[in-house]
């Protein structure tokens, strides 16, 4: 019992809910990670160790960013009852506040864990829903008048870790594993007063739920206060502003896909993605994403494909529900490989992207499009071309897959550089932006296997909430502005459309010179 005497001693049970609990004899290897809104946001580190929670209180709550120091204050030891623990302690009880189960699992350490502490370095292993790979808790030295000792919590450097410029995992998966909920729906009340108050630790609400696969998911479960459903999909914080200039919400966005569907899916289903998101909206950090994150919905689907390093994870969506389910996590752009799952080492388009420079004109850009739609016109290959909802245009050339990328990344790169060579007034392949100032920049490189490109009917983080929008070429004239297709008014142009202007982009039947229309026949083995 000496082992929780002091944790014992600073709770009245009567009248907190927390456990009393007992110091177990077993050896057990679980980890927790509790979300605490005290008198200040911080995040309570739990390893189970001699039948008990050894716990330390880290303020800014633990980082995936490789090397980065946080501060963990150790506390009493908690009982191991304790890691299953959420609710609400009342005030004026010690540590009073809402408390969240944020992260559960088993951890392992580095060879003997008492004399690990007993030294100030312990290095082990995480295996939970949120934190994964290794970690080292390092005690500092003892300040004059210090009653608690200070350690700094550090994630090691490995396959889990992150870079400063990707997601905050704070921020990225901020729910309880256990019931999916945030503070606010643990403890609604005292949410609304504490958000009244300066706060030192600021907390974004992030897109994403956690999901578990023992537990439902979140499409199969009925919104509650605060969610609504669209297409079948729970969207938290519907009403959230993505693009403060519009007042378009997380709620229209998503309902706008939903309208668009047939125009934006066969452009995206099953081509891997790189996504844009901006958790709090276009005016805020925004971030690229090419992997799963903690929490992601099972409409996002995770695949492993071939790299030159062995494999790497491709993210991909089969249907509306997937897009909606990038919308609750903040996804404001979708773009994707010119292959798709089907076979990822031929492209089946190729894009030319005319980025124009500082003092370029929108009807310099339109020739540049011409220019080059007229140059594979000799070629007999046919393009299409669409706004990008940013200042250029993509002319986009559909292929059956056949050429590897090598070929089709030359082919685009000769054209390109053709172009630069007859016209290096108007033209450059060079993307140094001292080199590009009044003139074009045809960018060939995204015909690389792991480059990518807006989607057709992509919105983008841009103020206006513009849309990557597929025109006729007999649209493209100086009256159309790149970026003048938005959520706002798409649906109107779509309506008035008497045909999609890309009706027949699936169904062209060319190759590169050189290749056969045939497909190979694989080598019998």
């Amino acid at each position: 019992m000496a082992k929780l005497a002091a944790y014992r001693a600073k709770r009245d049970f009567t009248k907190t809910s927390e456990p009393k609990g007992t110091a177990s004899r077993r050896r057990g290897a679980a980890f927790v990670v509790q979300k605490h809104d005290a008198s200040r946001l911080h995040y309570d580190f739990r390893l189970e160790l001699d039948g008990v929670l050894r716990s330390w209180a880290v303020a800014k709550g633990p980082s995936l960013v490789r090397g980065e120091k946080r501060l963990a204050v150790q506390v009493e030891d908690h009982p191991l009852e304790y890691g299953d623990y959420e609710g609400t302690i009342p005030e004026g009880q010690y540590g009073g506040g809402t408390v969240l189960l944020w992260d559960q699992g088993t951890w392992e350490p580095e060879g003997d864990p008492q004399e690990g502490l007993d030294k100030g370095r312990l290095t082990f292993r995480l295996n939970g829903e949120k934190l994964k790979g290794a970690w080292h808790l390092v005690r500092m030295a003892k300040r004059p008048r210090e009653h608690q000792e200070s350690w700094l919590l550090i994630k090691a450097d490995d396959a889990y870790a992150r870079s400063e410029d990707e997601p905050d995992i704070l921020e990225e998966a901020p729910l309880s594993v256990k019931t999916e909920r945030s503070l606010e729906e643990i403890a609604p009340r005292r949410a609304a007063e504490s958000r009244s108050k300066p706060r030192a630790a600021s907390k974004k609400a992030a897109p994403a739920k956690a999901e578990q696969p023992a537990r439902r998911s979140a499409r199969n479960k009925a919104p509650t206060a605060g969610e609504v459903e669209v297409a079948g999909v729970r969207l938290t914080h519907p009403d959230r502003v993505l693009w403060e200039d519009q007042g378009l919400t997380k709620q229209e966005l998503a309902e706008f896909y939903l309208t668009i569907a047939d125009r934006l899916l066969p452009h995206l289903v099953d081509r891997p993605l790189t996504l844009v998101r901006c958790p709090g909206g276009a005016q805020k950090k925004c971030f690229v994403q090419r992997h799963s994150w903690a929490g992601m919905s099972d409409a996002i689907h995770r695949t492993m494909i071939p790299d030159n390093s062995g494999k790497q994870e491709a993210l991909t969506v089969r249907d509306i529900q997937g897009v909606i389910a990038l919308v609750q996590s903040g996804v404001l752009e979708m773009h994707v490989w010119g292959a798709t799952l089907a076979d990822l080492e031929r492209p089946d388009r190729l894009i030319f992207d005319f980025d124009p420079g500082e003092g370029v004109e929108w009807p310099r850009v339109i020739e540049g499009a011409f220019s080059v739609r007229e140059r594979l016109k000799r070629l007999e290959l046919e393009s299409f071309v669409k706004t990008t909802g940013g200042k250029g245009l993509h002319v986009v050339v559909p292929l059956k897959p056949r050429a590897p990328w090598s070929e089709a990344l030359a082919f685009t790169r000769e054209i390109a550089e053709a172009m630069a060579a007859d016209e290096p007034d108007r033209y450059t392949t060079t993307s140094v932006k001292q080199e590009r100032e009044g003139r074009i920049f045809i960018d060939y490189l995204r015909n690389n296997r792991e480059a990518s490109a807006v989607a057709p009917y992509s919105t983008r983080s841009r103020p206006g909430a513009p849309v990557a929008t597929p025109v006729t070429w007999e649209e493209l004239s100086p009256d159309l502005k790149p970026n003048g297709f938005t959520v706002e008014n798409l649906g109107s142009r779509l309506h008035s459309l008497k045909r999609d202007p890309w009706a027949e982009i699936r169904a062209v039947d060319q190759v590169l010179p050189g290749q056969s229309r045939k497909k190979r026949k694989s080598r019998k083995t």
